[in-house]
């Protein structure tokens, strides 16, 4: 799914085309991924164990989005998008004007209808 919405290149390693929709960022791409650690962690309880095979009962244990692939393929993604000039964008910290304008939004009864 990642490789779908946010990387240039197809399964089959080839260029997307014009047809193929807009190919999102790479912040977009580590938010898929989060929830779908999420999902597989908490919500189906797979827990944060990397994706891998048990040696005693041969089946598949923990959570798929943690897996060794996944995560060389997350680098990978962040190596083209950057090569190819996306930039990438730093968290900021919320200072106290900020917190108190988000305050002052969410008291006001006028913003409580959805």
């Amino acid at each position: 799914y990642i490789m779908h919405e946010c990387d240039e290149i197809t399964f089959d390693n080839k260029p997307r085309g014009p047809d193929d929709g807009v190919v999102n960022t790479y912040p977009h791409a580590q938010k898929i991924r989060a929830a779908f650690t999420h999902a597989f962690g908490r919500i189906h309880g797979l827990g944060s164990a990397p994706w891998h095979k048990s040696e005693v009962s041969e089946k598949w244990l923990g959570n798929p989005s943690v897996s060794d692939v996944m995560s060389t393929y997350m680098m990978s993604l962040h190596r083209r998008k950057v090569r190819a000039g996306e930039t990438s964008t730093s968290a900021r910290a919320i200072t106290p004007t900020i917190l108190s304008k988000l305050y002052d939004h969410n008291t006001e009864p006028k913003n409580w209808d959805v």
